[in-house]
């Protein structure tokens, strides 16, 4: 699936005015794959295999849907992710704290060095 998203990425970005770099891609990429239903079976010989859609113009549909709502987002908000990830680090650096999920930052408690 990982595959069919990125081709039809490569597909349908080009011919928008949004940003080209790789993070952008793959931020499209995780909105899309978040967004399809699982499609991986066991084989026989333990490997993990993509199941094949019968129907698959209407999988050709929904990746296409998914990847455009995908391009839209990301597009509309590049790099939203890594600025976010970076503001709450120098926020809670600045306080001496921790971050959103409870990561202690290099100065630690107090301003203490760690």
């Amino acid at each position: 699936m990982e595959e069919t998203v990125l081709r039809k990425i490569d597909q349908l970005w080009p011919g928008t005015n949004y940003c080209k770099c790789e993070q952008c891609r793959l931020d499209i990429a995780t909105y899309a794959l978040n967004r399809l239903p699982a499609q991986y079976v066991q084989s026989m010989k333990g490997k993990v295999l993509y199941r094949f859609e019968s129907n698959s113009m209407q999988r050709d549909i929904e990746v296409t849907v998914a990847v455009g709502q995908g391009i839209e987002i990301v597009g509309k908000s590049p790099h939203k992710n890594a600025k976010a990830g970076l503001d709450e680090s120098a926020a809670a650096n600045a306080a001496g704290g921790t971050t959103e999920t409870g990561a202690a930052t290099e100065t630690g408690v107090a301003g203490n060095a760690v």
